[in-house]
């Protein structure tokens, strides 16, 4: 399965407190932003994909929706315990993981990293936002373009690592050939809209043209936070 990634610290920031992996031999594909002072965000999302990915390689043949469940869960109770340090507190992060089999999608996820369907009918955003300002959207308190620019669009309602225990939402679609998977950070969806991203990727001869393109759209208009970005193309 073809597949490229970017990830950077973005214009503003001096840490890239982003994480990915993207394996498209095993159709695994992982974005986290992570959150907590210091170094703390860093070591989060670092820590929470790398289990994502062992826990594929010892569990090649589970459900996906099995395994995936179960590294968040496994990554939760790690760096729950691990923020008990002073150097480490308040420690977690967003995750977004994808299993591509077949004609299958399987993504669990928590925060507000997202996984997108893009066809030639249409892009679907296919994770919802465990954020504030996106409970209030769903809520009828605020509209899309409000919470773009509201002050508390960074707090989350769920991380990986806060809490002893993590709710994940799980789901399944189809895709088929012609489709894309586009996981990404924040970063990339606050500065660069949905339907720019579905006819980026559409139009690009090549993958890597289009996940280079977006990356630099978003850090030149503004790019105040770090920058990543997954896509997978359906065989």
């Amino acid at each position: 399965m073809k597949a490229v990634y970017i990830s950077h610290a973005g214009a503003v920031r001096e840490n890239n407190e982003d994480a990915i992996f993207c394996d498209g031999d095993a159709g695994l594909f992982v974005v986290a932003d992570g959150i907590g002072g210091k170094e703390a965000g860093e070591i989060a999302s670092a820590t929470a994909v790398r289990i994502v990915a062992e826990k594929s390689w010892q569990c090649p043949d589970d459900p996906p929706g099995e395994m995936l469940r179960s590294a968040f869960y496994e990554a939760n109770n790690f760096l729950y315990k691990k923020g008990v340090r002073p150097e480490l507190n308040g420690m977690g992060t967003t995750l977004t993981a994808a299993v591509c089999r077949g004609d299958r999608i399987t993504v669990v996820h928590v925060g507000d990293t997202r996984a997108y369907l893009i066809s030639k009918n249409g892009i679907t955003q296919l994770t919802e936002d465990h954020s504030l300002v996106a409970q209030m959207c769903r809520d009828g308190q605020l509209t899309a373009e409000e919470a773009k620019n509201h002050p508390h669009r960074n707090i989350l309602l769920r991380a990986v690592g806060q809490e002893a225990l993590v709710e994940v939402d799980e789901l399944e679609t189809e895709w088929h050939s012609g489709d894309y998977l586009l996981l990404c950070s924040d970063g990339l969806y606050n500065l660069v809209e949905d339907e720019e991203m579905r006819e980026t990727v559409l139009r690009a001869a090549q993958l890597e043209t289009a996940a280079a393109y977006l990356a630099e759209a978003a850090y030149d208009r503004g790019g105040y936070d770090n920058i990543s970005l997954v896509i997978a193309a359906h065989d």
